[in-house]
């Protein structure tokens, strides 16, 4: 028998351990998906936005969270209710519940049967979820046993993924050989055009001093993505990831110095045997020179020392992913409706 319980914005410190302890033992679930992201993000970009988390409970024991959030959109027939999981897309690359694998069906159910007795909404739009993560196949039953309908389901977006082996050297020789040997001749190019380089992983004790120059260079390197960038909230988002995971070696500033010049800096989310290239900046005026390539391949490299299994380059579908060796995670998006 399981139950529901609804928790109004932030659960109690007990769920959120709870919660915590379920994220370990999903082996689909992400940073992005955890108490301490969502909180940040709640407080940061989600204020006035109505969440609740809901959590799963079978004989006292919690086995799923999800958290959502309501959104209210305009339509010719007056606003409508629109439920979807807390993140959103701007910020948030994997979205959507944690559980143990084999507790996936009964977690979806539990949500989707409370949402089925539910009036308070026009549609559900369950997106971000990882195509191989379970959850879509879940919510397809849970949406057909409660009567529901689903109105679109579709691949979101993609996350090129690169699964590493233990060395460099073996990483190299899997990629085409047009690949390899592009990335070699940029990294040989950027250090005889532009001076010796050095791929530098800032201090945690100076990362915030670091980001504001950062986020100026991301601006300046993505005209398209400049407002995005430079907005005021996302100076205040940024700084709030940093807070929250520095300490924990989560979150990740590198530079790329190029003849004692930053060329090219990113920022990382690194979490169990995973990391992920969250944003990532270069110096236009070396453009032609490719430094935003050289410090992807470089953090490849620094990755595998590491152990980690996979390089994950996040949301989007971007060329210049593929030629690292990534292959692309679906992410789904299923939006349901009543019947």
């Amino acid at each position: 028998m399981t139950e529901l319980r609804t928790h109004p914005g932030a659960p109690d410190a007990d769920v959120r351990t709870e919660w915590e302890l379920l994220l370990e033992e999903d082996p689909a679930a992400t940073i992005f998906q955890g108490p301490r992201y969502l909180r940040r993000w709640q407080e940061t970009l989600g204020c006035g936005t109505p969440t609740r988390v809901h959590t799963v409970h079978r004989d006292g024991r919690m086995i799923g969270v999800i958290p959502d959030a309501n959104h209210r959109s305009g339509s010719p027939n007056g606003p409508e209710e629109i439920r979807r999981f807390q993140g959103g897309t701007e910020v948030t690359d994997y979205l959507g519940p944690v559980s143990r694998p084999e507790d996936r069906v009964d977690v979806a159910a539990a949500y989707v049967g409370n949402l089925a007795s539910d009036v308070d909404w026009d549609e559900f739009v369950a997106g971000g979820l990882a195509a191989d993560s379970g959850w879509p196949d879940a919510f397809r039953l849970a949406v057909d046993a409660a009567g529901l309908r689903l109105l679109d389901d579709r691949v979101e977006d993609v996350c090129p993924r690169v699964q590493l082996p233990r060395d460099h050297d073996t990483y190299l020789d899997a990629l085409p050989g047009k690949s390899r040997q592009e990335l070699t001749r940029k990294t040989r190019k950027l250090a005889r055009d532009a001076g010796e380089l050095e791929l530098i992983e800032v201090p945690p004790a100076e990362i915030r001093g670091r980001l504001e120059a950062f986020l100026d260079q991301a601006e300046e390197s993505s005209p398209e993505k400049g407002g995005f960038f430079g907005r005021q909230e996302m100076q205040a988002w940024f700084a709030a990831l940093a807070d929250e995971f520095v300490d924990d070696g989560a979150f990740r500033l590198h530079e790329l110095h190029v003849g004692g010049l930053t060329a090219a800096s990113t920022v990382s989310l690194v979490r169990r045997g995973e990391w992920g290239l969250y944003n990532s900046a270069f110096d236009p005026a070396l453009g032609s020179l490719a430094p935003g390539v050289v410090i992807v391949g470089l953090l490849i490299e620094r990755a595998i020392e590491e152990g980690i299994a996979v390089f994950d380059l996040l949301r989007g579908d971007e060329a210049y992913k593929y030629r690292f060796g990534a292959q692309d995670r679906e992410l789904r998006r299923l939006t349901v409706v009543r019947s």
